[in-house]
This record gives structure tokens, C-alpha cells and sequence, in this order.
């Protein structure tokens, strides 16, 4: 039912334009209306993608990788299509902090988180307090259960989550956007590959002040070499 509420709305602006020129192919599109159908399919593109994603169609291949570049990637590709120019991104994560992960696919969780704190800022006028809007991404590396993780940590100055949203943000289709401009996908896919890096990735609200944060926990080093098995006796 996700799926299908999801596609009906860009295909019923698709079917009206089609429409549109099968009645009258002489008078075809306004710019306006071809732009919007531009749009429109992208979105179609955008959610198939999702789909995909969210399937696990493709397991990551996971090697030693430098999260700052990883960091400054993923705010290449957000100011790409979003315009943010009110919204400050800053990559706090120190040089050489390194995590086991496929690179290419942190790259998406991280892209999506950011687009996410962009959008939420970006969609309440009094959410930074009226400041301006602030995206911090940092990292740490620390020892748990005797391994040791590095922590990642992309916080915003929004109007944070509300306690409904929270309890079920990485499920498909919970989307707190207000321009929908995304899938509903987004967040669901982003915690579906942390799980399977072994990863955890969590969020909240800051404590005592505006805006969210997501956590993410990713291997810092490669998994143990399992024991030699006993000698054959051939």
C-alpha cells in the first residue's frame, strides 16, 4: 500500500500531461509543464532506486576507508540538489579516522541522513531558533564489548523529531519532509546498510537544545581471522 500511494501521485501528473498532448500534440508543453515532468520522473527514478536499495540487492565489499572523504563526498553530492545556501555543513571528523565499510554505500547513508537534517531545517522558518541553520558531522573512535567502532555523528540545529516519528523512523514510507521531495525510503535504506556493515545507527533529539542527531557505529578494524581448522588426514 506504501508502494503504491508512493507512485500514484507522480503518475497521475504524468497520465494528465500525457493526456494533455494526445488531445492536442500541435500545442505540446509549456516550459513550466515539461520541467515538472522532468521532475516528476526523476522522483519515479529516485524511488525505483530506493526499492532497489532497500531489497539489499547489492552487500557491501568492506575494506579499511577514510571517513572525511567520505564526509566531504556525501556534501558534494547534498549541495548538488539542495539548495541550502542558509544551511552550513561542517565535517568535524579528524583526518585518517578510518572504518571497515564499502565506501560507496556510507556515501548513501550519508547523503540521505544530510538531506534529511537539510530538509527538516530548511522546512520550519523558526527552526534554528533564528540562527542559522547548522549541520555538524564528527566522529570518534571507541571500544565497546572489547572491539572497537568508530562513532559518527550528523547533528543538526532543527526542530528535531517528534516523539511519533521517533519511534519508527527507519520503517519505509515514515517521512517527517514537508515538500516531499523524498521517497520515504531514505532512512530505511541508510539503517539497512549500517546493519549490514554490523553496524548500528540510531537517533534522538539533543538534550537541553534544539535539533537531532543520528548515530552511527561502524567497524573500526576487519573481522578476526577465524581459527585454523584441525589438520586433514590425507
Amino acid at each position: 500500500a506504501g508502494i503504491a500511494h508512493e507512485l500514484n501521485t507522480p503518475l497521475a501528473v504524468i497520465k494528465g500531461l500525457a493526456e494533455r498532448l494526445n488531445a492536442d500534440p500541435r500545442n505540446g508543453l509549456s516550459p513550466e509543464q515539461a520541467a515538472l515532468m522532468l521532475r516528476v520522473v526523476g522522483r519515479l527514478e529516485r524511488l525505483s532506486e530506493g526499492l532497489l536499495d532497500f531489497a539489499r540487492a547489492r552487500p557491501p565489499s568492506s575494506k579499511p576507508t577514510d571517513l572525511r572523504s567520505l564526509v566531504e563526498e556525501a556534501i558534494t553530492l547534498v549541495r548538488l540538489d539542495r539548495d541550502g545556501r542558509d544551511i552550513r555543513i561542517e565535517n568535524a571528523v579528524p583526518a585518517g579516522t578510518l572504518a571497515q565499510c564499502d565506501g560507496d554505500r556510507i556515501v548513501q547513508v550519508l547523503v540521505n541522513v544530510i538531506r534529511n537534517a537539510m530538509d527538516a531545517i530548511a522546512g520550519h522558518e523558526s527552526a534554528a531558533g533564528g540562527r542559522a541553520g547548522l549541520i555538524e558531522v564528527a566522529a570518534s573512535v571507541i571500544t565497546r564489548e572489547g572491539a572497537r567502532w568508530v562513532r559518527l555523528t550528523i547533528g543538526d540545529n532543527g526542530p528535531g523529531l517528534a516523539p511519533e516519528v521517533l519511534a519508527r523512523l527507519f520503517e519505509p514510507f515514515v517521512s517527517t519532509r514537508l515538500d516531499a521531495r523524498g521517497t520515504g525510503l531514505g532512512l530505511a535504506v541508510a539503517e539497512g546498510i549500517v546493519r549490514e556493515h554490523g553496524g548500528v545507527m540510531l537517533a534522538h533529539n539533543h538534550s537541553g537544545r534544539r535539533g537531532a542527531e543520528f548515530e552511527i557505529l561502524l567497524p573500526a578494524d576487519p573481522p578476526a581471522e577465524p581459527p585454523p581448522g584441525p589438520p586433514s588426514n590425507a
